[in-house]
C-alpha cells in the first residue's frame, strides 16, 4: 500500500475485562531498550560511532518537462532519456546498484528513445566508473519487446536481485536475464524478460490473485514473505495484515484454463501467524487460570518488512512496550521474537545487513515527535491488543512528505545512552553531492528517506532514496519554514539517490545462505481456495497480569458486535513493576468508536516513580480520539491532547496538518 503502511493496525477487532499479571520486556526512558527474556549480560557495550562518508549518485538528466520529445539532445547529449524521480534499489554488485528510474519527456515512436519512458529499471555504479556508453546509469528495461513482459506489473519498485546476478524481483515481478548476468554486454533489452509473479487463490486454478503487498525476496533466494491486507467488514473493524511466506517456482507454459502466460507462482506457502493464539500481541490467557493472562514473545510479527541477512527470521512490527511500534525478527525455526529497536519514536522500513549483525532503519527519532504517545517507560502492551498501531504512526508524514532519516544500529538495538547511529548527519565523514545551492547537502533536514535502504555485498555500503517536501507540506508542523524552497536537485527534481560508505569497516564476502524448509511448524497452512482466516483475539473477560517483579495489572477486555475482535481494553495498574526500577500506577483505556472513521479514544492517567518519575494524561472527558483511516491518508487532527512527562521534561503531540 502507499504511503509506509506500517501504521495499519493488524487484527480485525472485538472486547473483554482484563487483571494482567504477566512479564513485559523492561524499559527505561526514550530510546532505553528492553529485551524481554534477554539477560543483561548478553548484551554487549554499545558501538561507537563510526565514520560514514556520504555523497549522491549520478542518475539521468531531469526533464525540462513530460511533453514528448523535451528530453532533447541537449538536454542528454548520449540520447539515454531523461527522468523525473528516482527510487534505491538493491546492489547487484558492490559496485553497481539498481535504481527504479520514472522517465520522461522521450520523443515519440519511431524514435530508439521513445523507449526511454515510464517506470523503468536501471544499473548505477558507485564507484565513478562507466558503463560502455560513458553514462554512470544503463537502463536495463527500456526497451524491452512487448512478447517479453506478457502480464507483468508495470510497477518495477523495490528491486531486489538474486545472488545469481541475472534475475531480479521487482515489484511484483521477476525480470530475468537468463544465462548472463545483468552487467554482462550480452544482457540486451531483447534477451531480458520480466515474468509476473502469481498468488492463486482459488481452489479450481482459475487464476484468480491474491493482493500481494510489500513482496521481499529471502536471502536463500529461493522464498519470498509478503503481506495480505484485510479490509475492514463492518465500521467496528480495523485493517489488518497478515504476513505470508512461500516458494517462488517457475512455470514456463501454465496449463490450459489458466492465463497462458509464463510466470512465478507462490507455493509451499504458509501464513507466519498461529490459528490458534490471539493475532497480533505477545498476551496469551493463561491455559492453566483463565483468568489471569500472561506474556510470551514469540510469534508475533506485524506488518511484514523483511528478513534477517541470513533468511532465518522474518521482520516486523510489534508493540513490546505500550503504544511503542518497534522492529523485531520472529525466527521461522521456533517462533521466538525478539525486539530490535526500543526508541520511542516511528520507524518503518528496516532492512538487515548480510551478516545480521547491523540494522538500518527510517526513523523520526530525531524529531521527539513520538515521545508524547510512546515515551513512558515500563507500561506494558496491553490497550494494544485493540489493536492501536495506525493511531500511533500519526504524523510520520505531513502529507505527502516523509520525515524518516536513516539510523544505523547494531543487532541490540538500543541501550542507555545508545539510539544507533544516524547515517546521514555529516558529521563523521565528508558529504558531497551533484548538486549546489540551499537544500543541497547530503544532511540537509529536508530531504527525507523514503522507503527500504540496501546493504552492499561486502556490507561496507548503503543506498538509500531521499525526497524533498512540496512547498504546502514544509511545515511547520516540524519546525520547518511555512514554505520550502524549490530543490536544489538538476531540474528542481525532488528525489535523488544517496551512497553512505562505511569507510572503517573490512570488506567481507556475503555469507552463504542454504535453501531454507518449504514449512514453518508454528504457522498457519495455506492452499487456494482457504477461506479468509478468521484471527483468534483476547476473549471478553476479567484477566489479570502480574508485573515481572511486583504489582499487577486488571484488565477488561469487550469484543465487537460480531465477536471477531477486541472493541475496547481498560487497564487499571498497582505497584506494576515489571524490572524493579519503574513503578506504574494509575488507569488507561482506549476503544474503538466503531464509526465509518473507525475512530479510536484513548483515555491515559498514568504516573510513573522509581528510577524515573513521569505521567501520561490525556484531556478529559473527552480523551484523545484518533482516526487511523485519516492518518493512513496523511491527515493528523485528532480530538483531544495526550501528554507525556519524564523525569521533569514534558512531550507534547505534534500540531494537526
Amino acid at each position: 500500500m502507499a504511503r509506509g503502511r506500517r501504521g495499519i493496525s493488524w487484527l480485525v477487532v472485538g472486547a473483554a475485562t482484563v487483571l494482567l499479571a504477566g512479564a513485559c520486556g523492561s524499559s527505561g526512558p526514550p530510546g532505553v531498550s528492553g529485551h524481554p527474556g534477554r539477560a543483561a549480560a548478553s548484551v554487549p557495550a554499545p558501538p561507537k560511532a563510526e565514520p560514514i562518508d556520504l555523497k549522491e549518485l549520478a542518475v539521468p538528466p531531469t526533464a525540462p518537462s513530460a511533453n514528448p520529445g523535451a528530453c532533447t539532445s541537449a538536454v542528454n547529449p548520449r540520447g539515454t532519456g531523461c527522468i523525473s524521480a528516482v527510487s534505491a534499489g538493491g546492489f547487484l554488485d558492490d559496485h553497481t546498484v539498481l535504481a527504479t528510474l520514472t522517465y520522461t519527456g522521450a520523443p515519440a515512436a519511431p524514435d530508439p528513445a521513445s523507449v526511454y519512458s515510464g517506470s523503468q529499471l536501471a544499473m548505477i555504479r558507485t564507484d565513478g566508473k562507466k558503463f560502455p556508453d560513458g553514462s554512470a546509469w544503463q537502463c536495463l528495461t527500456c526497451g524491452i519487446p512487448a512478447a517479453n513482459k506478457a502480464g507483468a506489473s508495470t510497477d518495477l519498485g523495490a528491486a531486489q536481485p538474486f545472488a545469481d546476478g541475472s534475475r531480479i524481483l521487482a515489484g511484483n515481478n521477476i525480470v530475468d536475464c537468463g544465462q548472463y548476468r545483468f552487467t554482462d554486454p550480452r544482457c540486451t533489452a531483447a534477451a531480458i524478460h520480466v515474468y509476473p509473479i502469481r498468488w492463486n487463490t482459488t481452489a479450481d486454478g482459475s487464476g484468480a490473485g491474491g493482493l500481494i503487498y510489500g513482496l521481499k525476496l529471502n536471502p536463500d533466494n529461493v522464498h519470498v514473505g509478503w503481506n495480505r491486507i484485510l479490509f475492514p467488514a463492518t465500521a467496528d473493524d480495523t485493517f489488518s495484515e497478515l504476513a505470508y511466506y512461500g516458494r517462488l517456482t517457475f512455470d514456463p507454459k501454465p496449463a490450459a484454463g489458466e492465463p497462458r502466460v509464463a510466470r512465478y507462482d507462490l507455493t509451499e506457502i504458509t501464513g507466519l501467524f498461529s490459528a490458534d493464539e490471539p493475532f497480533g500481541t505477545f498476551l496469551r490467557v493463561d491455559p492453566a487460570n483463565p483468568t489471569r493472562l500472561t506474556y510470551q514473545q514469540n510469534r508475533v510479527i506485524g506488518e511484514f518488512k523483511g528478513w534477517t541477512g541470513d533468511g532465518t527470521e522474518a521482520l516486523g512490527i510489534a508493540d513490546v512496550q505500550s503504544d511503542n511500534l518497534d522492529h523485531v525478527a520472529t525466527s521461522l525455526a521456533t517462533g521466538a521474537t525478539r525486539r530490535l529497536d526500543a526508541d520511542p519514536a516511528y520507524s518503518d522500513p528496516v532492512t538487515s545487513s548480510p551478516d545480521s549483525q547491523w540494522t538500518v532503519a527510517m526513523d523520526v527519532r530525531y524529531h521527539d515527535r513520538f515521545s508524547f504517545f510512546a515515551a513512558l517507560p515500563g507500561v506494558p502492551p496491553i490497550t494494544d491488543a485493540l489493536p492501536t498501531g495506525a493511531a500511533e504512526s500519526a504524523g510520520y508524514n505531513i502529507h505527502d512528505r516523509r520525515l524518516f532519516e536513516p539510523y544505523l544500529y547494531d543487532r541490540y538495538g538500543d541501550r542507555g545512552d545508545y539510539h544507533g547511529q544516524q547515517v546521514n548527519t555529516c558529521a563523521t565523514g565528508p558529504c558531497t553531492t551533484l548538486a549546489t545551492g540551499p537544500g543541497s547537502t547530503a544532511d540537509d533536514p529536508l530531504w527525507a528517506s523514503r522507503a527500504d535502504s540496501y546493504f552492499s555485498p561486502d556490507g561496507t555500503q548503503i543506498v538509500y532514496g531521499q525526497t524533498y517536501p512540496a512547498a504546502a507540506d514544509c511545515g511547520p508542523a516540524v519546525g520547518d519554514p511555512a514554505t520550502c524552497p524549490p530543490s536544489s536537485e538538476p531540474g528542481g527534481r525532488t528525489s535523488r539517490l544517496m551512497l553512505a560508505r562505511l569507510t572503517s569497516r573490512t570488506p567481507r564476502a556475503a555469507p552463504a545462505v542454504k535453501p531454507l524448509p518449504d514449512t514453518v511448524a508454528w504457522g498457519t497452512p495455506y492452499h487456494a481456495g482457504d477461506p479468509t482466516p478468521v484471527l483468534p483475539h483476547l476473549p471478553a473477560g476479567t484477566y489479570t497480569l502480574s508485573g515481572r517483579t511486583a504489582g499487577t495489572a486488571a484488565v477488561t477486555i469487550t469484543e465487537n458486535s460480531t465477536k471477531t475482535g477486541v472493541m475496547s481494553i481498560s487497564v487499571t495498574y498497582t505497584n506494576y513493576d515489571d524490572d524493579g526500577t519503574d513503578v506504574i500506577n494509575g488507569t488507561e483505556s482506549v476503544q474503538n468508536k466503531g464509526t465509518s472513521a473507525s475512530d479510536i479514544t484513548f483515555h491515559e492517567n498514568l504516573n510513573l516513580t522509581g528510577k524515573h518519575t513521569g505521567t501520561k494524561k490525556t484531556s478529559e472527558p473527552g480523551g484523545y480520539t484518533i482516526s487511523p483511516r485519516a492518518v493512513i491518508s496523511g491527515t493528523y487532527n485528532p480530538v483531544g491532547t495526550m501528554t507525556t512527562t519524564l523525569d521533569g521534561h514534558t512531550y507534547n503531540q505534534p500540531g494537526s496538518f
